[in-house]
């Protein structure tokens, strides 16, 4: 689970902006807040709501959250050219244009062996442009760090780009050298350590960026802000996973009572589109009717639900932009339940999501709402609701943000 995600310089961020998901020992046990398992006195949401005006940046939060992940586990460039890109478009003022964008992530995570106790990790990345091509990204800073018994270690750390890289016993071990050495050469300045000793089969950077990875498939968010997975993918996880396919079935027919199943037939050399491969039945007209004709919310179900359904089995953290678009609050709401229910979420999987719709405030701790605002200057701040003072747990979300006690409240004209 996802402690703390922190980033600076990036897009409409300036200074650093953190989305602390830690829950102090004095709120309450709630069902939906889940013990750590590496901090028994930290608590941590299964839920994190950002919401906010539109351009206050709550996109740029969790897009700064999946650039990270994507970057740091490709081995190069040329394996995803714009997400490189991407990581390095500082704050636009003179005075951040030419420092280092920073992303720090605190999660705990099997990664040191699978299926065992996890640990808490730190992963801390910078990036600058590179001044002799301003589209190439160099890393000038990156570091792994576990926290056995509660005391920082180093898993490898790169203090500059033409620096060598400073590695553990189990990392120097894996590729074969005396692990007395304590450090391997210079990585290339525009690819990731976790990424490279991932191409090189280490066992612990093969975990991460493995994990790293799934974040895109639970996931949005990307370059060209896209709501749908493209139609192509989902029916493919459709077609191969028939507990999957039968989940999904099931709550687009909740949420839409004409409709009786949903099939994936195989694609014809004449089907134009993806689309035309699934197929809904409809209790009337009898005749099954494709994607396309659907109404928006159900083509937005459709292209939600496996992304909800591959978290939730694998407890993953998952990050969704404008989770209600097209979506009746109710049915939003439902989501929003099935990762702060024990009983649908075993795996403590955490769903990070942007909203605008009010109406989900009512059945939210102020632990799950964290607000989104920008300066005058055009900064994004950030604070959780757990943060306003003299917020009674007792109290109503709604009136409270309604009345611009939380912060947040659009202005138009």
């Amino acid at each position: 689970m996802i402690h703390r995600f922190a980033v600076s310089n990036y897009r409409s961020i300036r200074d650093e902006v953190v989305l602390d998901l830690r829950i102090p020992g004095t709120a309450p046990d709630l069902p939906r807040f889940r013990p750590s398992r590496v901090k028994p006195d930290i608590r941590l949401p299964t839920i994190a709501v950002l919401m906010g005006p539109n351009g206050s940046g709550k996109t740029t939060l969790l897009r700064a959250l999946t650039t990270m992940a994507n970057v740091a586990s490709l081995p190069s460039r040329s394996d995803d050219a714009n997400a490189f890109i991407d990581a390095v478009v500082p704050f636009a003022s003179e005075s951040t244009i030419g420092d280092a964008t920073r992303f720090c992530l605190d999660v705990e995570a099997d990664w040191l062996a699978l299926d065992e106790t996890p640990q808490l990790f730190r992963y801390e990345l910078a990036l600058r442009r590179d001044r002799r091509d301003q589209n190439s990204p160099v890393f000038s800073y990156e570091a792994l760090s576990h926290f056995p018994r509660g005391r920082s270690r180093r898993l490898f750390e790169r203090e500059s780009a033409e620096a060598p890289v400073r590695v553990s016993r189990e990392i120097s071990g894996a590729l074969g050298f005396d692990s007395r050495a304590g450090r391997i050469g210079a990585i290339r300045d525009d690819a990731p350590v976790i990424g490279t000793l991932a191409m090189l089969k280490v066992p612990l950077a093969t975990r991460i960026a493995d994990w790293l990875q799934s974040l895109a498939v639970v996931s949005n968010v990307s370059i060209v802000k896209t709501l749908a997975l493209p139609t192509k993918n989902v029916v493919d996880i459709l077609a191969s996973n028939s507990e999957l396919r039968a989940w999904a079935s099931k709550h687009l027919e909740s949420s839409d009572l004409g409709i009786q199943g949903v099939e994936v037939r195989e694609r014809t050399v004449t089907d134009p589109e993806d689309w035309l491969t699934v197929w809904f039945n409809h209790r009337e007209p009898v005749a099954a009717l494709p994607l396309m004709v659907q109404s928006g919310g159900t083509q937005r179900l459709f292209h939600l639900l496996p992304q909800l359904y591959v978290a939730l089995e694998k407890g993953l953290p998952a990050a969704l932009d404008e989770i209600d678009a097209d979506l009746h609050v109710d049915i939003v709401g439902d989501m929003l339940g099935w990762f702060r229910s024990r009983e649908t979420n075993p795996r403590n999987a955490q769903l990070l999501v942007t909203s605008h719709n009010v109406g989900l405030l009512d059945d939210m701790e102020k632990e799950e709402l964290f607000v989104v605002e920008k300066t005058r200057r055009g900064e994004t701040k950030v604070h959780g609701a757990q943060d306003v003072r003299g917020l009674r747990r007792d109290t109503r979300l709604y009136p409270k943000y309604r009345a611009g006690v939380l912060g947040g409240i659009p202005k138009v004209g």
